[in-house]
């Protein structure tokens, strides 16, 4: 249940219920593991050409393509981060972007994985970025979430 606690400049403000905050830590734990992900590529570059031959089928040279790779995953973690934050805030929108992204994060995953089957240290640990996401998408459900972003709905006069 939320709680209510004093502000800073006096005024009473809600407190986010404990599905809220355990979604916001797992939020920041997906973050960071994608942040690992970027540093598993980066200190291995060729499993990461492996795996883009893999996928594409043909020889890919990579340099280029690597730093953009790793400039994506530095974007999805910055996405993690802003989402847990307008989540904490009972943003709806968040909730439905959180929603969104673990949606096509799972099925990419999966969908990576049939194709191209690999056991190495990134899969192990996109697959943990998946559970996490599922986890997140659970807890931003719960009965208590949904009084936590009903209750924080703007106005709409």
């Amino acid at each position: 249940m939320s709680a209510t606690v004093p502000g800073n400049d006096g005024v009473s403000v809600l407190r986010p219920p404990g599905e809220i905050l355990t979604a916001v830590r797992l939020m920041y734990l997906g973050a960071a593991l994608t942040a690992l992900m970027g540093v598993l590529r980066a200190l291995d570059p060729d499993a990461f050409e492996d795996a883009l031959a893999d996928s594409a089928g043909t020889e890919v040279s990579g340099a280029s393509m690597r730093g953009t790779y790793l400039f994506f995953l530095l974007v999805v973690a910055g996405l993690w981060l802003l989402v847990a934050r307008g989540c904490r805030r009972g943003r709806g929108r968040y909730r439905v972007l959180a929603t969104v992204f673990a949606a096509v994060y799972v099925l990419a995953t999966l969908a990576t994985l049939v194709s191209a089957p690999r056991f190495d240290a990134y899969n192990v640990v996109s697959g943990l970025v998946a559970v996490v996401a599922v986890a997140v998408t659970w807890l931003l459900y719960r009965p208590e979430a949904r009084r936590w972003f009903a209750s924080r709905t703007p106005p709409t006069s």
